[in-house]
Formats: structure tokens, C-alpha cells, sequence
């Protein structure tokens, strides 16, 4: 049994964290038995979630699991698509995560920043709460500042984040996944995008600018439909 170590569902989505989502995705998509476990940051082999136990192994980070279940349990998740479709999904893959991903935690960590402190870290006695909130945001902002995204205006920010998002809505089309009929691995991380922006209880102008896409609302009902069904 793998076991995925990552946060628990807030706010209306079954997980708040692209990179958590797009790898439980991954997991479903793959038909393995695997179970979803709560984890702590501090405890991990990189400081981060999520991380996959596979039989008191761990392994860190959403694309190097991906690598592994690919390389050790012989998933298949993208055998159909052409090297210049590979090319194509890498390019979009970099986009999400390295870009649009930077302008998500401003409109949730920055902008929202009481919601987030008093949601997923409720556990945490309300005094010490807010002193170690003001720590773990003081990072959030300066790796954000260090990336370059947050040393733009919040109009400038929003503007890069839609053009992402349209972007996307471009290149899905009228397709049901991106590169067909079947989701490939491409699917698991814009579809956690999306979700995340889409139809998670933090209110944002990128969450009303990418609902206006009604291609990607169908896509992101239409990949959670059918990848999450029986999970």
C-alpha cells in the first residue's frame, strides 16, 4: 500500500496545495491501492509536502513521485502522447508550477491571510497561532519577493495570473482533456490549479477571472468527475 503524506482537505477542496493535489491525482490516476495520511513539514526528508511512503520509502516531490511510480510500478501515465505533445506538457507544467502558482499564493496566503492562518492552523492554540503564522507568512512573502512575483503590484499580479489561466483555456479548446479523449499527467497538475483557484473558499479576482472560462469550469468537474470517483 503506498501511502500519500500531505495536508488534509480545507476550505472545500479536497486538498489546499497544488502540489498535493496534482500528486493525489496522479495516484488515482494510476489505479494503485494508496492511502492519503496528514502530514508535518518539519518532519519530512525536504521540508515539504507531499511526500510518498512506499514501503519505508520516502520519496519528495510532486514530479520525482511522478518519476517513481513510472519507474518502479510501471505507470503508463502519458504512453499515448507524441515528443513534441511531451514537449508541449513540460512547457505548461512550468508555467503552472513556476508562474501562476507564485500569483495563487498572493490572492490566498497574502491576500487572505487571516483565512489561511485561522484554517490551517486551527490546531494550534490561538496565542501561539498568530506568532507562528506571522513567521511561516514572513517566508511565504519572501520566497515570493525571491521568486519576482511579489515585487509586482497586485494588478500586475493578477494580470500575469489571468494570462496564464487564458492561456490554458486556449490550449484546452473544446477538447475534454488536454490531449484528448484520456487524461494524461499534464491533466493532474492544471487540473489541481484549478481547482484550488476555482472552487476553494478563498474569494480572489483570479477565482471570478477563471470561472469566466467556461471551458475550464467543465474540465476541472469533468477531470474531478471521473479521475476522483471511486476515490
Amino acid at each position: 500500500m503506498l501511502n500519500l503524506i500531505s495536508f488534509r482537505s480545507a476550505l472545500g477542496v479536497r486538498c489546499p496545495s497544488l502540489f498535493g493535489l496534482k500528486t493525489e491525482a496522479l495516484l488515482a490516476m494510476s489505479g494503485l491501492a494508496y492511502k492519503v495520511k496528514n502530514g508535518d513539514v518539519r518532519k519530512t526528508p525536504k521540508g515539504k509536502l507531499p511526500v510518498l511512503n512506499d514501503d519505508g520509502e520516502f520519496i519528495a516531490d510532486s514530479s520525482v513521485i511522478k518519476k517513481h511510480l513510472e519507474d518502479v510500478h510501471g505507470v503508463d501515465f502519458d504512453g499515448s502522447l507524441s515528443a513534441e505533445q511531451r514537449a508541449t506538457a513540460k512547457a505548461v507544467q512550468r508555467m503552472v508550477e513556476n508562474h501562476l502558482y507564485f500569483a495563487m499564493i498572493h490572492f490566498s496566503w497574502v491576500e487572505n491571510s487571516d483565512l489561511v492562518r485561522e484554517t490551517y492552523f486551527k490546531a494550534i492554540p490561538s496565542p501561539v497561532r498568530k506568532i507562528v503564522f506571522k513567521l511561516i507568512l514572513k517566508k511565504v512573502k519572501r520566497d515570493n519577493y525571491g521568486h519576482g512575483m511579489g515585487r509586482h503590484e497586485r494588478a500586475d499580479i493578477l494580470a500575469f495570473a489571468l494570462e496564464d489561466i487564458g492561456a490554458l483555456s486556449v490550449l484546452l479548446g473544446t477538447k475534454l482533456f488536454f490531449f484528448g479523449d484520456k487524461p494524461t499527467s499534464i491533466d493532474a497538475t492544471v487540473y489541481a490549479a484549478l481547482e484550488i483557484i476555482m472552487n476553494s473558499a478563498i474569494p480572489s479576482d483570479l477565482q471570478d477571472g477563471t470561472r469566466k472560462h467556461g471551458n475550464l469550469v467543465d474540465y476541472c468537474d469533468r477531470f474531478r468527475g471521473q479521475v476522483f470517483a471511486a476515490a
